[in-house]
């Protein structure tokens, strides 16, 4: 469905919850060491909260770096699904509902997986517990822009994922390729023993890497998990995406919409197409929920 058959919108009368990305989606502009929510999208998501409508936010940065995001919403009890689902957390009562960590000898096995096939220098790796980065020296001279002074180096990857560190979010970066190349490649070349299938999912939300997590887990598995909480059907969620990390969640959720400036993986799996995010595509859509409520 295009943008402009917006004028004459599904039904949207059975909503009872709404999930959306950050980047790309409800933040404006490109920018992922900021960025911002526009009034208009604030007001919508404050008008569906007032009417008791719960609002998740689902992002793959960990929480520290999307609670000054999730916070510019203004929102009275917003759920936050962060490292693409890895842990979903109770912005209110701080609980963690839920924790999705990577198996220590799957983390270990992948990087040496890649780092043989690529070579331990074109390959750079980072951990994302939650709480705490860490990373090999190269991937935080690499990415100093993003990771800035949050990170902790580690000279043996091996000891990366251990008793005392979990990884719920692991990051490979290639030096030279973009995420959506070292993916496919990833997928066609390196990771294709079924035994993969098993142990990790991975997928990119960004041009620079590729985002692995624990098996079978993405935004759509802590979305299963919120849904049950708070009483809520599948059919009864819209969410909002622009990047293949988003797919699983749009196909789980009863609509799933795709932002005009989305990947054309999300558009291809998406029940209906909204404006670019730096048109207000989320707003767009949620107006017109707030109207057949």
């Amino acid at each position: 469905m295009s943008p402009s058959a917006l004028a004459t919108p599904p039904s949207f009368s059975h909503i009872k919850m709404v999930a959306s990305d950050l980047d790309g989606t409800l933040i404006v502009g490109k920018n992922f060491n900021g960025g911002k929510m526009t009034e208009r999208t604030v007001n919508a998501l404050q008008a569906l909260e007032n009417r008791g409508i719960p609002i998740a936010m689902a992002s793959g940065r960990p929480p520290r770096s999307m609670v000054p995001l999730v916070q510019q919403a203004n929102l009275k009890h917003p759920y936050i699904i962060s490292c693409n689902g890895g842990i979903v957390l109770d912005s209110v009562t701080k609980e963690v509902i839920r924790k999705y960590s990577i198996d220590t000898e799957a983390v270990r096995e992948l990087i040496k997986e890649v780092k043989a096939h690529f070579g331990p220098d074109d390959i750079l790796i980072g951990g994302e517990s939650g709480t705490n980065f860490r990373c090999e020296e190269a991937y935080a001279q690499k990415r100093w822009d993003w990771v800035g002074k949050v990170y902790n180096r580690i000279d043996d990857l091996h000891y990366l994922a251990d008793e005392n560190n979990t990884i719920e979010k692991l990051m490979i970066l290639h030096r030279e390729w973009p995420a959506d190349e070292l993916f496919y490649y990833l997928q066609k070349n390196v990771l294709t023993d079924s035994k993969w299938k098993s142990m990790i999912h991975y997928t990119f939300s960004s041009p620079y890497f590729v985002e692995v997590s624990a098996v079978g887990v993405c935004k759509a598995t802590a979305l299963a998990d919120l849904v049950i909480k708070l009483d809520v059907k599948p059919s009864e969620l819209i969410a909002f995406g622009d990047m293949p990390n988003d797919c699983e969640m749009l196909e789980f959720a009863g609509v799933g919409v795709a932002m005009g400036n989305a990947h054309q993986s999300v558009k291809d799996i998406a029940d209906l197409i909204t404006t670019d995010n730096d048109k207000d595509g989320v707003a767009v859509v949620l107006e017109q929920v707030n109207e057949q409520l």
